[in-house]
């Protein structure tokens, strides 16, 4: 079971970096929300895992954090700002 939480955590949090480092966040912010939201819950639903590797899991939810409220700044910015003409 551990290495279930590892793997799926570990998935989830490339998934993150890759999208914050090489998309910049420009799309796919609802499902980013929902992904930071996920995060969150499964990474502190394992109460041994938890114990084991407090840091390890305080920067993780601190990275979905993080992402979370960049993404839904960016998605309300993008759904009520209409695009400016050039």
């Amino acid at each position: 079971m551990e290495k279930f939480y590892l793997v799926w955590i570990v998935f989830m949090v490339l998934i993150l970096l890759y999208r914050m480092i090489f998309q910049k966040f420009k799309k796919h912010n609802r499902e980013n929300i929902g992904l930071s939201a996920i995060l969150i819950i499964f990474t502190g639903s394992g109460y041994s895992f938890t114990q084991m590797n407090l840091i390890f899991v305080i920067g993780i939810m601190a990275l979905a954090a993080y992402s979370g409220v960049w993404n839904s700044i960016l998605f309300v910015r993008e759904g009520y700002e209409k695009p400016r003409l050039r």
